[in-house]
């Protein structure tokens, strides 16, 4: 998760962590397999300049509330597993150091190195204390599967009535859930030469690939075992979808860096003195903290390449250098000005939104990586047309043709939980309608 915020740069991620080679982040106090909000460094956080420097915790980054303060503050009882400490941005803003929005985030470190997971076998039946020590858990089709089988374990604890380590009692949470990333690495992983992903444009997976699909529906299955077990399946609702695919499916049309592609959108503007050299970082306070608003972002690129300027009057200037470099850098689409201002704040008003967001012709990735084949963040049509399936055994098996988008997915839940979904600050502000076509049981279901 990456932005702008008062000039500085804003990553959270593994960075953040006291020690991200450690699957537990790094806090002392947690067992090899744990992980969760400890393990993040406050010294390696960013600091507002504009509240007495203190840290910006990534909950405290996003400008809203989020489900899970609506649910906590009705007193529900919430749980979720993601795979990096920051992650707890799920909490929404809290103004807190200590959110508790979640009362059971698990985060075991996704980029750590993989160790041995003595006793645990994957839904797929992979042994997960025989790995590849030269490995992280996202460089193998296996590991990845050890890795997600922690959190698969954690949702089964969790419906038990357990923590995730399933070693208290707990409260069966009124939402929880997890990130699979076992798909998501399966799409664009090269492993020793072997490639996952897709064998064409239709979508048809090569073996590891499908291998991945597999051990995910396996482990739903023993999710929905689980439930059975405990007489809560008619009671819950289960939602599976995704925040991103990978482009491109296709892998037929994968260019990176050295493949036809000879350079990138941002660092031609860094050559010609666009972008900041270095962001306004501070940690602990030392350099000190200045006044007003200092340094830049600088770029970010996967398969979309964002481009905060060092001046925002320099935008013209920056799209001419860009228009007569198109062909070197792959560039498909420059979005700036009023193209942008369509669907996000004016980079006049707004530091986080980029000055000029250049979108890649199709396949073209901002890598010279041989370990991938796809990646994600942009606006390509692989990118951005994900599963989205609601279940419940009281919901009539059909399929909606309507026009639909993952950000619906959140006042749907407090919907179904009876809850208010103008509750949620993004509701209010953009109007947000739940999920069409559920019988929610009241009187204003779609």
């Amino acid at each position: 998760m990456e932005g702008h915020n008062n000039g500085a740069t804003t990553e959270y991620e593994e960075g953040n962590e006291i020690d991200q080679s450690k699957l537990n982040g790094g806090f002392p106090g947690y067992k090899p397999r744990d992980g969760g909000i400890k393990s993040i460094d406050p010294a390696k956080l960013n600091r507002d300049p504009f509240n007495h420097c203190n840290p910006v915790y990534s909950w405290n980054f996003i400008r809203t509330n989020s489900i899970y303060g609506v649910i906590h503050a009705a007193g529900g009882y919430t749980a979720w597993s993601d795979k990096h400490a920051a992650y707890a941005a799920v909490n929404g803003h809290t103004n807190s150091a200590t959110p508790d929005n979640v009362d059971d985030y698990y985060s075991p470190e996704v980029n750590s190195k993989v160790i041995p997971l003595n006793g645990l076998m994957t839904a797929f039946n992979d042994d997960c204390s025989i790995v590849d020590p030269a490995s992280d858990w996202t460089g193998s089709f296996k590991e990845i599967r050890c890795y997600d089988q922690l959190k698969v374990n954690a949702v089964v604890n969790q419906i038990n009535g357990k923590t995730h380590l399933g070693d208290q009692q707990a409260p069966v949470p009124v939402i929880f859930g997890m990130n699979f990333q076992a798909v998501s690495v399966g799409q664009k992983l090269i492993e020793h030469g072997v490639k996952g992903g897709y064998t064409n444009a239709a979508g048809d997976p090569t073996p590891d690939m499908q291998n991945e699909i597999e051990f995910v529906d396996n482990a739903i299955g023993a999710m929905v075992t689980a439930l059975k077990g405990q007489h809560l399946f008619d009671s819950t609702t289960i939602i599976i979808t995704a925040k991103h695919g990978q482009s491109p499916v296709d892998t037929h049309r994968f260019q990176e860096l050295g493949n036809g592609i000879t350079t990138t959108p941002s660092t031609l503007l860094f050559s010609a003195g666009l972008l900041a050299q270095t962001a306004c970082e501070f940690n602990g306070g030392t350099p000190p903290c200045p006044v007003g608003v200092g340094g830049g972002l600088g770029a970010t690129e996967d398969d979309i390449s964002l481009n905060w300027l060092k001046d925002s009057n320099t935008t013209g200037t920056a799209v001419d250098m860009l228009e007569a470099n198109a062909a070197a850098a792959g560039i498909g689409q420059i979005f700036y000005g009023a193209s942008i201002t369509t669907d996000y704040n004016s980079p006049l008003i707004d530091s986080r939104t980029p000055d000029i967001i250049v979108a890649p012709n199709v396949g073209v990735v901002y890598t010279s990586s041989s370990k991938k084949q796809a990646e994600h963040g942009g606006f390509a049509w692989d990118d951005t047309k994900v599963m989205l399936l609601v279940s419940n055994p009281h919901i009539a098996r059909n399929t909606n043709y309507q026009f639909v988008e993952t950000k619906q997915v959140a006042p749907t839940i407090l919907r179904i939980l009876g809850l208010d979904p103008n509750k949620l600050d993004a509701v209010q502000k953009e109007g947000t309608t739940v999920l069409p076509g559920l019988n929610f049981g009241g009187d204003n279901d779609n």
